[in-house]
């Protein structure tokens, strides 16, 4: 050890090679009359671990990794020597913080003893060994920080008793398996910065243990991979977590709502994927959001996903410190003359700004509240952008679409000649209110007339006959925009339903 790891340079070698007793040289342990202990962490070793490290059989403990305590480390290059198998009474095998390349040796798989195997912040590469499946006393596989590539083996699963695994900023591909889910003595799951793929299995729902207070960051940490599909409803379950992060990731579909019993919580991760759908209102339920920590950033981060107002209300209200701006482009729907765009929230706290585009500039040409139905004077090129009064820090913003009026008014009674008529100011010939409505809608009216209730399809919902005044009966409708007309005099109003 003395010769392969540069000895003279150490920070500490006192005795080494001398004719003392092994057990008085710096680092020794020995137990009758043998070997058990190497302590040489953070004492400034360099060239490589010799092969005859093989030959001390009766080690529990090799450690030539970092000292938590002065953060000093060692320098140690080339391969893990495949003699590290025959220690088969290791409980403790340190080798982080190092610079060693080449592979995980299979060999580790026969320490059926150890603990604790630290190989993190390396250089290794390869796959990782299907062997340490083996290691059924294992409680702490720290990896992380090296080159490590191809799958993550299924034979992980077996390792019960473990507590960590961390195979965070490596290379490594391939789905996360279901197996990973029989670990249910996990306080911490960190597969993060690599290059996983599929969806997440719904058996890390089974992982009850994550996020317990043996460890500062405890939790399920999947950032910054290839994941796809939905988030798992099972997740729901992690309530001891205390992190939770899918961000940069591909996944898809909305929030689950049992994500808001994870009342442990710290910070929740879903930024930059492509998630829709109202946001869950048990996500109030999360008080511990944004809590103060040393480790990791905290807070709720919802920022480049596919989110309208929709839930964004509660959200800024619950928690004012949440990423949620930037969101994707939402479309425009053209029907007959009448563009309009779906941003949800709460109707009368948007406001709708339609712009047109020329090839020199972009100019607002209406700006319309609580409605978002635009009626474009001119063909061209237009876009809209939303804003709402409650959830300040986004704009909704549309893509472009390329607008070219109908060449013939739609024919009697659909809603783009309604919307025509509205737009152009013909004679309305009766009154609504309250509008916005919330149950019951007052008609007054000239006479005795027929009126019939649209959606922006051009569908006929109900219609009513009034006498001079009456009333219509909406309350098993939805929350939107409708249009009422009087098919008398085929005169439109606009209809704002509120919930």
């Amino acid at each position: 050890m003395y010769n392969s790891a540069n000895g003279p340079d150490w920070y500490s070698n006192t005795n080494w090679l001398t004719k003392r007793p092994v057990s008085t040289w710096t680092g020794i342990d020995v137990t009758n009359g043998r070997v058990t202990a190497i302590h040489l962490q953070g004492n400034e070793l360099g060239g490589s671990i010799p092969l005859s490290i093989g030959n001390l059989v009766k080690l529990t403990l090799l450690d030539l990794g970092i000292d938590v305590t002065t953060e000093s480390v060692n320098h140690l290059t080339g391969n893990i020597p495949s003699s590290i198998g025959n220690l088969v009474n290791l409980g403790y095998l340190g080798l982080e913080d190092n610079q060693l390349s080449g592979g995980i040796p299979s060999s580790i798989g026969n320490l059926v003893n150890l603990s604790y195997l630290l190989l993190y912040d390396n250089q290794l590469s390869g796959s990782i060994p299907s062997s340490l499946g083996n290691i059924k006393n294992l409680g702490y596989l720290d990896l992380f920080g090296n080159q490590l590539s191809g799958s993550i083996p299924s034979s992980l699963g077996n390792l019960a008793n473990l507590k960590v695994l961390a195979l965070f900023s490596n290379q490594l591909s391939g789905n996360i398996p279901s197996s990973i889910g029989n670990l249910v003595n996990l306080t911490l799951l960190d597969l993060a910065y690599n290059q996983l793929s599929g969806s997440i299995p719904s058996s890390l729902g089974n992982l009850v243990n994550l996020g317990g207070s043996e460890d500062l960051i405890g939790g399920l940490l999947l950032n910054n991979n290839q994941l796809s599909g939905s988030i798992p409803s099972s997740l729901g379950r992690l309530v001891n977590a205390v992190y939770l992060d899918l961000s940069h990731n591909q996944l898809s579909g909305s929030i689950p709502s049992s994500l808001g019993n994870l009342t442990n919580l710290y910070d929740l991760g879903l930024s930059d994927n492509q998630l829709s759908g109202t946001i869950p209102s048990s996500i109030g339920n999360l008080v511990n959001l944004g809590g103060e920590s040393e480790v990791y950033y905290t807070g709720l981060h919802l920022d480049d996903n596919r989110f309208t107002f929709n839930g964004m209300e509660l959200i800024e209200k619950k928690f004012p410190g949440t990423s949620y701006s930037p969101q994707a482009l939402i479309p425009i729907h053209q029907n007959g003359n009448a563009l309009s765009v779906s941003a949800g929230g709460t109707l009368r706290h948007n406001t709708y700004r339609w712009v047109r585009v020329t090839k020199t500039s972009k100019t607002i040409v209406a700006t319309i509240s609580a409605d978002s139905v635009f009626h474009p004077a001119q063909n061209g090129i237009y876009l809209a952008r939303v804003t709402n009064s409650v959830a300040t820090a986004l704009t909704l913003r549309s893509d472009t679409i390329h607008y070219t009026a109908p060449d013939e008014i739609a024919e009697s009674g659909s809603v783009s000649s309604e919307n025509a008529m509205l737009q152009n100011d013909k004679t309305i010939r009766f009154l609504i209110y309250p509008n916005p409505v919330k149950d019951i809608l007052h008609v007054q009216t000239n006479g005795k007339a027929s009126f019939s209730l649209f959606n922006q399809s051009g569908q006929t919902l109900l219609t009513a006959n009034i006498n001079g005044e009456g009333s219509i009966n909406i309350s098993g409708m939805a929350a939107g925009l409708y249009y009422l007309k009087n098919n008398s005099t085929s005169a439109v109003r606009k209809v704002i339903i509120k919930r």
